[in-house]
């Protein structure tokens, strides 16, 4: 069920999509996409997504001449707006996908933060992104994503992010085999969040991993050796 948030001008809304959306990496089957999105009230807006790369990179649409069709999307890992009337979003099968909005400007993103993109900065690039739009009380959603318990990591991506900052051992708990590790990515974005100066959170906490009925797992479908697995959808917008 779709989640609202309402102001004088208009209605930001958003959702996390599952299984109920049978979709891949590469969004290939559009019919198959906006006939999910219909059924939950995003089907009459434009949907807007990005080509993934793990980065930090961060594409902006502040005019209607930058929207972007379905071919050659934008190589990024976020998408930021302060339009009306059309959906933005990412695609995860384990990272976080991390929605915001500011309700006073309007201003909406998506962010998919893996890892590798949270280490980067995808996080903090998303936000700056959002107040050069005239965002300033930002709100952020967690979605659905991959738990420390699940999350078992080997010693040298551990010793990477320590080489970093020996501070993120916060992060790390001993894993269930010797020399791994388990990574608690959840707290390692939510913390980004609030190091760039946002306060309100909503974190859903919901492990990907062990929610095979719902959500799509990258990780879990490795494990069972099985073929690569689909993409769930986050989407949000703000419509008159």
């Amino acid at each position: 069920m779709a989640i609202q948030k309402q102001n004088k001008i208009m209605t930001i809304k958003y959702h996390f999509f599952g299984k109920e959306i049978e979709i891949d990496r590469e969004l290939s089957n559009r019919g198959i996409l906006n006939d999910g999105l219909a059924k939950e009230g995003f089907g009459e807006n434009r949907s807007l997504f990005l080509n993934q790369i793990h980065s930090n990179k961060v594409c902006i649409i502040d005019s209607v001449e930058k929207i972007h069709g379905d071919q050659n999307l934008p190589k990024a890992d976020a998408i930021v707006t302060n339009l009306a009337d059309i959906n933005i979003g990412v695609v995860t099968a384990d990272c976080a996908p991390v929605l915001f909005f500011c309700e006073e400007s309007n201003v909406t993103a998506a962010a998919h933060a893996g890892w590798k993109g949270a280490k980067l900065g995808v996080i903090q690039n998303t936000i700056m992104a959002m107040q050069e739009l005239g965002a300033s009380n930002i709100r952020s959603v967690i979605g659905p994503m991959i738990s420390q318990e699940s999350y078992e990591v080997s010693k040298e991506f551990y010793d990477e992010f320590i080489s970093d900052d020996l501070a993120n051992k916060v992060y790390f708990i001993a894993g269930k085999s010797t020399d791994k590790f388990l990574f608690d990515l959840n707290k390692y974005v939510e913390d980004r969040l609030r190091k760039s100066g946002v306060q309100n959170i909503q974190n859903l906490k919901t492990d990907t991993y062990q929610s095979e009925g719902k959500y799509f797992s990258y990780r879990r479908t490795t494990h069972k050796n099985e073929e690569d697995c689909g993409r769930n959808v986050s989407l949000i917008n703000a419509s008159r």
